[in-house]
């Protein structure tokens, strides 16, 4: 279609027809469709193909049909909808698709199932053809269907089945299958389909682009979070996934556009669903954090986060490049665990509801920990700070340097509360020169080890001054990190120290003299924080 060359695009790439041309060779559907082909041309009887609404299991029935239509050793026979109201529709629809004449009207159901024994035999001994009976939506197939499908399958040679029967079904079919053993019991392969994983996702929505495309590749680019919100909104579907795509693709088309941010991939979702679902919002921004912290793992993230498939490259624009994409959090999940007593450093918008939103509970201590220690503990900050975004700079960049790489749920916590304690910035993929970004206290709780020391280069009591020296601190052969921490002595206090534990003071000081003069002046070695020392970060213990 004309409106299709908007987009360089010659087709349309998510068309909701199961298109032979647009399959997707996913790792379940390729081994589905082999065991299927091996069992048909071994002519082994029945199998049966059990999947949820939307995993591909019409695709995968006009695969089977593809592959074996145009061979002259098969007759394929296709029945879309098994819902008959009597055994002798059922009969007579066979008899018919089988070629058979119209049987008489006072012709009886034995009568009718003579003829199909009588064609099944001629077919598979005398012409050495293979017949093959595909039912779609398998979970309409009416009882006494069952009975007679299964007295198809008692026709047989001494050596194979002369009918190949096939169905693809929904889950309740499963059921159906345990109140009837004795058909059970013929099926020779029962195959389960699921949803896709995220590389699938992911690579099947580039395979039907690239098919739809004018050129060798499309020029529509999804950004990565992009892609993850889209899997997670459809949770991994094949069918769900085509449709939030179309929903996209025609977005693009009328706003003139290329890329897909994660921001149009919620808007369209919203349309999809008719509603805004705030559980939708919560998983996404959670289940993004997942997406990031295996990426920082891998090495995908250096400097700021490249946030783009390998097919794209990022537009320039006013806005921060590349920072973690995630909504505002409208209802704090009850897991999320806050202290909170102080307000922010700087006024913040709607402080009444944001104290109301935040969770006042002090995340559970471990065994070791005595009571008083959480009783001090309840004196903590809410919040560590502000830093000024800078130009190149991510949320994720500043967390990583804040906070060190926190484990999955960790970000996601940081995450959640960022988004509370931020709600001037409507989205954090999209940060702005200038912006102040507020960062919350959320403590950890870790034994420190009876042994071993640090070495610590600053200390600073403002989280923006401690942020500054990491900007511009660059060896490589004692890379850094910050620690921010709070006692009642002390108060807040945020220090940057070396990314190591030393295993005694003297080992310590050999790695403080190799440190360079303009740094080391300043440089103390730690041996001990105050006993109700609570730690925002881990502290290094290795």
């Amino acid at each position: 279609m004309d409106y299709l060359k908007i987009v360089h695009l010659s087709k349309e790439p998510f068309s909701n027809s199961p298109d032979p041309e647009f399959f997707f060779q996913s790792s379940q559907h390729v081994a589905c469709l082999q065991k299927l082909e091996l069992s048909i041309r071994l002519r082994r009887g029945l199998n049966v193909v059990i999947g949820d609404i939307g995993t591909g299991k019409t695709t995968l029935c006009r695969q089977i049909i593809r592959r074996f239509a145009q061979q002259d050793e098969t007759e394929t026979h296709l029945i879309l909808d098994p819902k008959f109201s009597n055994q002798s529709e059922f009969l007579n629809t066979i008899a018919e698709m089988f070629g058979l004449e119209k049987a008489e009207k006072d012709s009886d159901e034995w009568q009718i199932k003579e003829r199909i024994k009588n064609y099944l035999f001629q077919k598979g001994v005398d012409d050495e053809k293979k017949t093959i009976l595909i039912i779609d939506e398998g979970q309409k197939i009416p009882v006494f269907c069952l009975e007679i499908l299964r007295e198809f399958l008692n026709y047989e040679t001494n050596e194979y089945k002369l009918l190949q029967i096939v169905i693809f079904a929904q889950r309740e079919f499963e059921q159906t299958l345990k109140e009837h053993a004795n058909f059970a019991d013929r099926m020779n392969v029962c195959l389960f389909l699921g949803p896709l994983n995220f590389r699938e996702s992911r690579l099947m929505i580039k395979f039907r682009l690239d098919k739809a495309s004018m050129g060798n590749r499309t020029s529509v680019k999804f950004s990565y979070p992009a892609l993850w919100a889209i899997y997670k909104a459809a949770d991994g579907y094949p069918r769900k996934i085509i449709n939030l795509c179309h929903q996209i693709i025609l977005t693009l088309i009328i706003q003139n556009r290329f890329r897909v941010s994660w921001a149009l991939v919620r808007s369209c979702v919203k349309r999809v669903s008719g509603e805004q679902s705030r559980r939708w919002h919560w998983a996404v921004a959670i289940s993004i954090t997942c997406m990031v912290t295996t990426a920082l793992i891998l090495g995908i993230v250096s400097g700021h986060f490249k946030n783009l498939i390998p097919w794209e490259t990022a537009d320039s624009s006013k806005i921060v490049k590349g920072s973690l994409h995630v909504t505002t959090v409208e209802e704090t999940p009850a897991s999320l665990q806050i202290a909170a007593t102080q307000l922010a450093p700087a006024p913040l918008e709607s402080d009444e509801n944001m104290n109301d939103a935040l969770t006042e509970v002090i995340e559970p201590l471990p065994s070791e920990k005595t009571p008083a220690l959480l009783k001090q503990t309840q004196k903590l900050p809410r919040v560590l700070g502000q830093i000024k975004a800078k130009d190149g700079e991510t949320v994720l960049e500043m967390i990583h340097k804040v906070y060190g790489v926190p484990d999955v749920n960790r970000l996601g916590k940081i995450l959640s509360s960022m988004v509370l304690l931020n709600p001037r910035i409507k989205d954090l993929d999209g940060i702005y020169v200038g912006d102040e970004i507020n960062f919350p206290a959320l403590p950890i709780y870790k034994s420190l080890p009876s042994r071993g020391c640090w070495i610590q280069l600053i200390e600073e009591d403002i989280l923006e001054k401690a942020y500054r020296f990491m900007r511009v601190y660059r060896d490589s052969e004692f890379p850094v990190r910050m620690l921010p921490y709070w006692n009642n002595r002390e108060g807040l206090r945020f220090a940057v120290i070396i990314k190591a534990i030393f295993i005694d003071k003297e080992s310590a000081e050999v790695s403080l003299k190799k440190l360079p003069a303009i740094i080391s002046s300043g440089a103390k070695i730690v041996t001990k924080w105050d006993d109700d020392t609570v730690f925002f970060s881990n502290i290094p213990i290795e």
